[in-house]
């Protein structure tokens, strides 16, 4: 009954799938046309910037404009900044200058009280800002940092008082005093039949091969930030996991075989 069962929910997994790469096909069809308003707009003007972009839509950006007569940055405010701004230059007005697209602050409360990304994004979000005006939080000693539209910064240091319960005081400071961002991580060891992406998955977050397989083939497992529907698909060092209502994991490291000829992984696994 139950591998009858899961013939019957396949088709349905299939067009859900589908509906999802149908949905994000139309999305990135729609930021490539804004992209190519933005680099005309800078033929023009000299510069012109988007708001900040997710990992997958940055690369999108970034595979599309390759031959173009104005030059693409793709940068968020910090060396290894998750989320960037599509920034186009018209080289003959100038050079690129991070300082007129970003703005940065610090968020301090007491020792004994914690803030999660989660906390400050949805404290954000109360304010009635929207996300992709906000580009990377992150921790950094006892105090958070994030970066966003610099005419953002005004009204979130004068509206920003509480995260939750917690009092904090915020304040700008300039994008060079930002600390470099640290990948907080959960080492976990493991061995794999084989580094297809099901395989690995199932190592990573403790599931069943019917289970990795299932999450990939229904659209909700993206490979280097990116859609991947193929369970079969393998995957290298270095590679980012991402399973909606699971979390992220990285593979670290591969090497060496068992007396079983399995091999040994190493997985990052982020705070979830």
């Amino acid at each position: 009954m139950l591998f009858q069962k899961e013939l019957t929910n396949k088709p349905l997994l299939v067009l859900k799938a589908l509906h999802t790469v149908g949905v994000i096909m139309e999305h990135m069809d729609l930021l490539i046309s804004h992209m190519k308003d933005l680099s005309a707009r800078a033929l023009k003007t000299g510069c012109a910037a988007s708001r900040f972009l997710t990992p997958a839509e940055a690369r999108s950006v970034a595979e599309y404009f390759k031959y173009e007569r104005v030059t693409l940055y793709l940068d968020g405010g910090f060396n290894g900044a998750e989320r960037v701004r599509a920034a186009f230059l018209n080289p003959q007005w100038g050079e690129f200058n991070r300082s007129g697209l970003f703005a940065a602050l610090k968020i301090v409360c007491r020792p004994q009280d914690i803030l999660s990304h989660r906390d400050i994004l949805g404290a954000l979000m109360a304010l009635g800002i929207e996300r992709d005006t906000i580009g990377d939080i992150f921790n950094s000693e006892n105090a958070a940092m994030l970066v966003c539209l610099p005419e953002l910064s005004g009204y979130i240091i004068e509206n920003l008082t509480m995260i939750g319960r917690v009092g904090i005081s915020i304040s700008k400071i300039a994008l060079d005093d930002l600390p470099a961002k640290i990948e907080e991580l959960d080492i976990k060891k493991a061995t794999v039949a084989s580094l297809r992406l099901d395989a690995v998955l199932c190592a990573a977050f403790g599931l069943t091969r019917a289970k990795s397989v299932e999450l990939i083939t229904s659209g909700r497992v993206k490979l280097n930030h990116m859609l991947c529907l193929q369970p079969a698909k393998e995957i290298s060092e270095g590679c980012l996991l991402s399973v909606r209502g699971l979390g992220r994991a990285k593979l670290l490291e591969t090497g060496g075989l068992s007396r079983k000829g399995r091999i040994y992984i190493q997985i990052g696994l982020y705070g979830r």
